[in-house]
């Protein structure tokens, strides 16, 4: 804990964290609240209709029970709930930002655009492009939302609503019927449009059920397939035992490998070594750790 000094020892960690991390931005209220996490109190935090501000709800080093109490309630309220938490060498991270959650930029890097060489009069229209910044040939995708603009002749293209196109090579993309427009001269510019997307989240009570887990190695899915069990078996030992396993305690890691063996619902077997040596080391804190988890978990506060 990088805000804490060895004279703070014995009081409250949000209260002797407060006046310190409350000098990292002094534009931001920081307040310390050690009550408990009542309804009463978590109803404060809903978005408000009439100003821009949006809340969340972030859970730290908590009971797999609360998460799912305090998840079902947020969910149900319209409020974004994140659960964060590092045991050992591994992190933990889910996101629920309710039914209705609006992204307004969902790729990464710059819209796609290319300069138009020629467009043709028929059903489809096909669309001829030069590359662009050195690229040979356009970088659209097929069901890429398109605009066009500057287009001389064939003028009933600029500012029309987006279209989507069809490629047909690395020069050639397929648009509309354009047999009723004028006929096409020269220049002009197509350009990608992107739509906010909708998305619908479930709450930690319905994702723990289902779990679905997306990696970006598919070699990796088994890994992470036990280590999602093995949080869950972690959870169940100490509602069992009242704490976490004890470091390097064979006894304690075999046990909640049982766990994990009765808990887990997956498709491939549990990799044993992986949650043995997670149970070994999830009793300990490493400020590296919780530093990377912490500042994910921030930047999903911040989306």
């Amino acid at each position: 804990q990088f805000l804490l000094r060895e004279s703070d020892i014995g009081q409250n960690r949000a209260e002797a964290s407060r006046r310190a991390l409350a000098e990292l931005n002094p534009r931001v209220a920081v307040v310390a609240y050690t009550g408990e996490l009542s309804e009463a109190f978590l109803t404060s935090f809903q978005q408000s209709l009439f100003t821009a501000q949006a809340h969340v709800v972030v859970l730290t080093e908590s009971r797999l029970e609360e998460q799912i109490r305090i998840g079902n309630f947020c969910h149900a309220q319209g409020i974004c709930f994140i659960v964060a938490d590092a045991k050992g060498l591994v992190g933990q991270l889910f996101c629920d930002f309710g039914e209705h959650f609006i992204v307004n930029d969902p790729a990464e890097g710059e819209p796609v655009c290319a300069a138009v060489k020629h467009i043709s009069k028929g059903n489809p229209g096909i669309v001829t492009c030069t590359g662009m910044e050195g690229s040979r040939g356009h970088l659209f995708s097929d069901g890429d939302l398109v605009t066009f603009s500057g287009v001389e002749g064939m003028t009933e293209l600029n500012g029309q609503e987006p279209v989507p196109v069809r490629v047909m090579d690395a020069f050639r993309l397929k648009i509309g019927d354009t047999r009723s427009f004028s006929h096409y001269r020269c220049r002009g510019l197509v350009s990608q449009v992107r739509l906010p997307q909708v998305l619908s989240h479930k709450p930690l009570s319905q994702a723990l059920a289902e779990p679905k887990i997306q990696v970006a190695n598919p070699e990796e899915l088994p890994r992470s397939r036990s280590l999602h069990a093995a949080f869950q078996a972690l959870h169940a030992f100490c509602e069992e035992q009242g704490r976490l396993p004890r470091p390097r305690a064979p006894a304690d890691a075999e046990r909640v490998l049982e766990l994990a063996r009765s808990l887990a619902v997956q498709s491939s077997p549990l990799d044993e070594d992986v949650v043995r040596a997670f149970a070994s080391v999830s009793a300990g804190d490493l400020c590296p750790v919780a530093a990377v988890v912490g500042a994910v978990a921030a930047q999903e506060a911040l989306k």
